[in-house]
């Protein structure tokens, strides 16, 4: 059954009370989504109690008159096949959730009734505001979180933009907790009302029924009144001309260059910006970011990104500088006021826009992926700035071409209308942000510099994009060929490996090509990973410009590190595929970086080795985990030393071993004929001639069963943070079902448990976690207030009690039965992803391909009394292996054996057995 949702055909409905619904009729799918846009973000906290919005969004999961347990809402959702969630912005609050498509009837009167009836409990009160401030702080050492506030801090001080969004312990503590619920009653009872809110179903169900069912539940709600938006100008002349200059936490050189506009973005027939943006983003020869990084000054571009309302856009140019380009940031910006000029002297080229047009077709046309809630959150929004007819619109309008328009737009991108960002860590600052301690400073730009801008000198290494050469007249299919459904080997000769599958599915001129190296002189030693990592680096940013007008043609490709080698892998349209992927192997094989390439990817490799040493504790320890369980899987921590040390020459060793014996596998779907993978085939061969190696091991380590493993990954955050990893014993259809159905049965109850209950953390949850398809789960907790000793005691006192109670579950297995049976039995929503699980499935050697329908098998046959078993062989510690890993934060560590304790990493992979 597929999702799609079909908008040019969705209908309107207003009931009496004032509610506006969009209805999209999906006959075919499986699915139902909802969601309900309210005005009533953060614009409208008192200004007195900011954050009030989303505290008032927390309280709604909190317990309503018909569900008044908290959290119930979420239960009953899953129980239905679905999951809930919410979201608080700037103007609007959006509630949005999924169920089987035949649910709906059951879950809409939970919704509304959530929104409706919530019961604002003081206790739970208390807690939310707990977990806030638990959110609060996750987040204070986010770099983007940080230039949030600054943003605020810089805007016009009487825009509802510069209030501070969030809440904390802090700000909520200045009222007490009875006035706390006065205020979100009132905030409630004033916002939550039927003109402010907008509702978007897609869903199965008969268009009658469905506006029946909308009466019935949203039918009472009171009409109340629509909120007013009338802000003043988010930036004044005081807030524009002006740098900022921003000391970020990691290692970043930024610049971002912003444009304030009004809310030319909501221009769905012309969309200026999107045609704006796609010039200015160009990475094609000859481009802005071609000639900034030919002169070393940038690494890479992003435009048209920025905080937007109904009412206000920001359109930023974000520069990833390198350290010249930071001393030259002048002429970087002269640069882009030159790359402007050109689009404003050529906007009456009017073919540039319908190439831009035909993309957006195409791309519409044959779109993969789409994510219907997403979709409908969206298009909730989208009702309070477009009329029914306009909205049935939006997605299908390609852009058509008004040079008035266009010119209009181009007229704010001027040097008076700038904010200049700075980001790094040589910056000079002058004061601290409020919140989250985030040091900057604010000036004007100079005058002379304004003047220069606005008459930049002409670069002539500086143009516009040719006609695209990758864009095609016609997209056609080819004819089905008997026995090609399936990938089917049609070269092994122990060297080299090469499979074809055709789409006979989606019907679309779309396909996949993968081309894997295995190579030993890549994955042997952290040193030959090393060396891959540069070698990688070097080589995707000379085919960057190279191969450009094919990305946007539709025609993507990646070269990307694996454990044992690296991959190709292109994909899009097939016409040109096989000339794109044969030109991009010829790149691989003959690619030497020069000495000042090297250099300069070697220096990249240890900025981002050092940045990704200050992700969030949670991600670190499930990185961790990741370099523990995979033998060929390296850590950063590790890494640093080495690529700090590494030479030229060492690399151009390293890069020439591996090319001198190597094993490929190469697996080809999707709209091709058998003539044409035989034709590819042949030539790929040809290619690669030296292949003479033999497939590398992806073995896992084989962790000891009856105790725990411990390790400490040492982070610069002050929250601990502790992941208990148990790793099935085998990789069989039983071990990974039962693993499956247990992370599923404990899931909810633990977080209900250990976060709303227990109050341990905002970051709290289970994962199923297999390793090259080797099952395990994994529990984890990130907490501000916590040891990491109190959150495994109390993770290991919720397993034993649970493992040991598991009866109580005896009456949720069908439900969880049901859900986990029908996840794996999803049938592939994109050709993409058809072609990755079968690529997956290559890998792990299920040459079924069936692997989800067999655990879908396995599922249905598991009786509950295996269940049982298996958790009482846990409890007891029989059964799965178990490794802890945990990060102290600002509190004592877990005091642990030293025999049970991994200190080195390269030490604990020598000697621990793999599977």
């Amino acid at each position: 059954m597929n999702n799609t949702i079909n908008l040019e055909n969705a209908h309107h409905v207003t009931l009496p009370n004032g509610l506006c619904a969009m209805l999209c009729h999906t006959p075919e799918a499986s699915e139902s989504f909802v969601s309900m846009a309210v005005r009533a973000g953060h614009f409208y906290d008192p200004n007195d109690c900011q954050g009030l919005a989303h505290l008032l969004e927390h309280m709604l999961f909190m317990g309503s008159r018909h569900l008044p347990k908290p959290n119930a809402i979420n239960g009953f959702i899953e129980q239905h096949g679905g999951t809930i969630n919410a979201w608080t912005g700037t103007e609007y609050a959006n509630y949005h959730f999924s169920c089987s498509g035949g649910a709906l009837a059951q879950t809409l009167p939970a919704f509304a009734d959530m929104l409706r009836q919530p019961l604002f409990e003081e206790d739970a009160l208390t807690n939310e505001i707990k977990n806030i401030h638990a959110e609060f702080e996750f987040k204070k050492k986010d770099d983007l979180r940080r230039l949030y506030q600054i943003h605020k801090e810089t805007c016009n001080p009487h825009h509802p933009f510069a209030k501070f969004s969030v809440g904390n312990s802090d700000t909520f503590s200045q009222h007490e907790c009875a006035e706390l619920k006065h205020r979100l009653k009132s905030l409630h009872q004033t916002y939550y009302c039927a003109l402010n809110m907008r509702l978007c179903i897609a869903s199965p169900m008969p268009t009658p029924q469905l506006e029946a069912l909308i009466h019935q539940c949203f039918g009472t709600l009171p009409s109340g009144e629509l909120a007013p938006d009338n802000w003043p100008p988010l930036y004044t002349e005081n807030e524009l001309g002006i740098q900022i200059n921003i000391h970020p936490l990691q290692s970043a050189k930024r610049m971002i260059v912003t444009f304030a506009l009004p809310a030319l973005q909501n221009d769905y027939k012309t969309k200026p910006l999107n045609y704006i943006s796609h010039l200015i983003g160009d990475e094609g020869e000859g481009s802005l970011l071609a000639y900034l990084k030919e002169k070393d000054w940038a690494l890479n571009l992003i435009a048209g990104s920025g905080i937007e309302g109904d009412k206000f856009k920001d359109f930023n140019v974000s520069f990833q500088l390198t350290q010249k380009g930071l001393e030259n940031k002048s002429q970087v910006l002269e640069a882009l006021f030159s790359y402007i000029a050109l689009i404003r002297n050529d906007s009456v080229e009017e073919w540039r826009f319908h190439e831009k047009s035909q993309l957006n077709a195409l791309a519409l046309e044959y779109e993969e992926n789409v994510k219907p809630l997403g979709l409908v959150t969206e298009y909730a929004e989208h009702q309070f700035i477009f009329d029914a007819s306009e909205l049935n619109q939006l997605r299908s309008t390609i852009g058509s071409f008004d040079r008035t328009v266009i010119e209009h737009a181009l007229s704010y991108f001027t040097p008076d209308n700038i904010r200049l960002k700075v980001i790094s860590k040589d910056v000079d600052t002058t004061q601290v942000c409020a919140f989250y301690e985030a040091e900057y400073s604010v000036e004007p730009i100079d005058d002379s510099v304004l003047r220069s801008l606005a008459s930049p000198k002409k670069i002539a290494a500086l143009n516009l994009p040719p006609p695209n050469p990758y864009l095609a007249k016609e997209y056609s299919l080819v004819l089905p060929e008997t026995g090609f459904n399936i990938p089917n080997k049609l070269v092994d000769n122990g060297h080299y490996r090469f499979w074809f599958a055709q789409d006979q599915q989606f019907h679309s001129p779309k396909g996949d090509i993968y081309i894997s190296f295995d190579a030993t002189s890549f994955s042997n030693s952290l040193t030959s990973v090393a060396a891959k990592r540069i070698w990688l680096g070097a080589l995707n940013d000379y085919l960057q410009a190279k191969y450009y007008r094919a990305e946007i043609a539709g025609l993507h490709y990646r070269i990307y590190g694996h454990q044992a080698g690296f991959t190709l892998h292109t994909r899009g349209f097939t016409n040109q595929q096989t000339l794109l992927a044969g030109q991009l192997l010829d790149a691989v094989l003959s690619f030497t970086p020069d000495e000042r390439a090297f250099e300069h990817h070697k220096a990249l490799q240890i900025q981002s080795l050092h940045n990704s040493l200050l992700n969030k504790p949670t991600n670190r320890l499930f990185s961790r985990l990741s370099v523990l369980i995979q033998r060929n899987t390296q850590a950063p921590v590790e890494l640093l030393d080495v690529i700090d040390n590494i030479s030229y020459d060492q690399m151009l060793t390293s890069r020439s071993k591996a090319f001198e014996r190597y094993f490929v596998e190469a697996f080809m779907h999707g709209n091709w004929t058998s003539d044409e993978a035989k034709s590819f085939l042949a030539s790929l061969k040809g290619q690669c001639d030296s292949a003479g190696g033999a497939p590398l091991s992806r073995a896992v380590s084989k962790l000891p069963v009856g105790g725990t493993l411990y390790h400490e990954v040492v982070c610069n955050h002050d929250d601990s943070a502790v992941v208990l990893y148990l790793q099935a014993p085998s990789p069989s259809l039983t071990d990974t079902a039962l693993c499956m159905v247990l992370e599923q049965m404990l899931a909810a109850p633990f977080f209900n448990s250990l976060r709303t209950e227990q109050q341990l953390g905002y970051i709290v949850g289970t994962g199923y976690v297999p390793h090259n398809q080797h099952p395990g789960m994994a529990f984890y907790i990130q907490s501000p207030q916590c040891s990491p000793k109190q959150l495994l005691d109390a993770m290991t006192s919720f397993l034993f009690q649970q493992l040991n109670e598991i009866e109580f579950y005896r009456f949720y297995w069908p439900t969880i039965q049901q859900n986990l049976i029908k996840q794996l039995e999803e049938r592939d929503l994109t050709l993409s992803m058809k072609s990755q699980r079968l690529w997956v499935s290559l890998g792990t050697q299920d040459l079924g391909f069936n692997r989800n329908t067999k655990l879908a098998e396995r599922v249905k046959s598991l009786s509950f009394e295996e269940i049982q078993d298996f958790a009482h062989q846990l409890a007891k510690r029989e059964r799965c292996g178990e490794l802890v890993l945990f990060s102290k934060g600002k509190f004592e560590t877990i005091p642990t054996n030293e025999k049970r304790t991994i200190n080195s990493i390269s030490q604990f992979k020598q000697e621990i057995p793999y599977y």
